[in-house]
């Protein structure tokens, strides 16, 4: 069933008061500011399914913000598609900026910060899925967020039209039919993404490409204490200097990437029931965290508590 949230509904004063409630409830836990706070305006269109959310975003100039005290309080493990309807818009997460254009489409995740910044009369198309279905499609899912779907590739505009076919549809359909459509709204996108690590926008920065696999070579190895930057370089054919001068060109290090990757894998383990019984310590070692008190610290820094808080929060 479609909702209709619209600043319209209330008095002028409490607006954007009303809007930075819509967006939190809507997505995930957020942070809004705006230019334009008094006499904001803004509309949300939103459609909740089985498994996704479609939200049609429309308003004045804002900027969004996931910051890590929201992730720490939330327990939404999701992927989030904004397809650019109208003006430009800028997405960014771990280092990584898309610059969308109407027509252009982008992926982040709930489970890292990242900012969107909007302009006056903008609007989206915004598609909420499950972490699981789309890790289960596209594996690198992780790897692939901040990074801009051009709408003007053959493949973007197909992937476009389409999407915003099904979405429109999708009301009028039967449960089985809305099953296969939310399926296909998935696989679109999934085939978009897939196809950034082999378009000429990838092959002109043969440094992103380099990242791509030696961030899916971190993530196969984090069970492992003494993975380490000399060890990553050593699976790239790298020299550790070399590797580290593109990380760094990415706005990040290797140690760092090593480091927070491990603690978002214990951080996810900590809110999962089903480790209840299992020790903060036996989660930490399970992703290659052997020093407690390192674990503390670097939680702390990402998170703002410590693990034993974190769990407590999330087992409420």
């Amino acid at each position: 069933m479609t909702l209709l949230l619209s600043t319209n509904s209330v008095s002028r004063k409490d607006r954007f008061a009303f809007w930075r409630e819509a967006v939190c409830e809507t997505y995930v836990m957020l942070d809004c500011r705006s230019e334009h706070s008094e006499g904001f305006s803004g509309e949300i269109l939103l459609n909740r399914l089985s498994r996704l959310s479609t939200s049609f975003v429309s308003g004045d100039q804002q900027l969004v913000q996931r910051r890590k005290r929201d992730i720490s309080r939330s327990s939404e493990e999701s992927f989030l598609v904004s397809l650019q309807l109208a003006r430009d818009g800028v997405i960014s997460q771990c280092g990584r900026q898309a610059h969308l254009k109407p027509g252009d489409f982008t992926l982040y995740s709930s489970t890292d910060r990242y900012s969107i910044d909007l302009p006056d009369s903008f609007r989206q198309l915004v598609v909420q899925i499950p972490r699981d279905e789309l890790i289960h499609r596209l594996p690198t899912a992780d790897l692939l967020t901040g990074i801009r779907v051009s709408g003007k590739s053959a493949l973007g505009s197909v992937i476009n039209d389409s999407v915003l076919r099904l979405v429109s549809t999708i009301d009028q359909s039967s449960d089985t039919v809305q099953q296969c459509i939310q399926d296909s709204i998935i696989d679109l996108f999934v085939t978009g993404l897939a196809s950034l690590q082999e378009t000429k926008y990838e092959l002109s920065r043969p440094e992103q490409q380099i990242i791509l696999r030696a961030d899916a070579i971190i993530h196969a190895n984090l069970h492992k204490p003494d993975f380490d930057r000399e060890a990553l370089a050593r699976a790239m054919g790298m020299s550790v200097r070399r590797l580290s001068e593109i990380y760094q060109n990415d706005k990040r290090s290797i140690s760092a990437t090593i480091r927070d990757m491990r603690i978002s894998k214990v951080a996810a383990d900590l809110k999962d029931h089903r480790y209840l019984n299992q020790t903060i310590g036996d989660i930490a070692f399970r992703w290659g965290i052997e020093n407690p008190q390192r674990l503390i610290r670097n939680f702390k820094d990402r998170y703002d508590m410590t693990p034993r808080e974190f769990r407590r929060l999330h087992s409420r």
